[in-house]
């Protein structure tokens, strides 16, 4: 049986997995080639993960625990529950920052990239951001708001953001049609 890698090393070759597929997606690139620009062999890849498809979910996982962590000292930082909020959806949008279109394509091809993004990633996310909104709602920082449906519609949302002929069209990337969506929520949350 591998030895394992000590937690360090195998985070450092994780982290890096991840900047290698957010830049250029995940099918095209071979284990041989991220162990080259890794610095490592493939075989210590394989002690990370039994194959390709392991290794990547591993590293979406462990992405989406260090960008969750700091989602919330983020949103620590606000002086408001509305301000809390706020500071989460804008923290997240700018996480997608080095994401292709390459590695949405991916993603979407893929159903167990697929369904782990979807559940440590997009829906970690949302149900988050609904209860700070409730938060902010319950200290009467903003009006009303149906928390279940806006978490429905910031699902749908995400494949909007994500589409690579919406973007097109609107001359947006990703992030920043997230900031837009940024935008238009809380102009409609706003107290009157």
């Amino acid at each position: 049986m591998p030895r394992r890698l000590e937690d360090e090393r195998r985070n450092e070759l994780l982290d890096g997995v991840m900047r290698i597929i957010a830049a250029r997606g995940f099918s095209q690139v071979p284990i041989s080639e991220m162990s080259r620009e890794l610095k490592c062999s493939a075989a210590t890849l394989y002690k990370i993960a039994a194959s390709k498809d392991s290794l990547v979910l591993l590293a979406i996982a462990r992405w989406g625990e260090r960008t969750f962590a700091n989602l919330e000292v983020r949103a620590a930082k606000g002086q408001t529950a509305s301000e809390r909020a706020r500071a989460y959806f804008r923290a997240g949008a700018e996480s997608l920052h080095p994401m292709s279109l390459a590695f949405y394509v991916d993603i979407a091809r893929f159903e167990s990239t697929r369904l782990v993004w979807r559940t440590t990633v997009v829906d970690r996310y949302i149900d988050r951001f609904v209860e700070l909104v409730q938060g902010a709602e319950d200290a009467g920082e903003i009006r009303p708001v149906n928390t279940r449906f806006l978490g429905e519609v910031l699902r749908q949302i995400g494949f909007v953001t994500r589409d690579e002929r919406v973007l097109s069209a609107s001359g947006l990337t990703s992030e920043q049609a997230v900031l837009e969506v940024d935008a238009l929520l809380w102009d409609g949350m706003r107290l009157a």
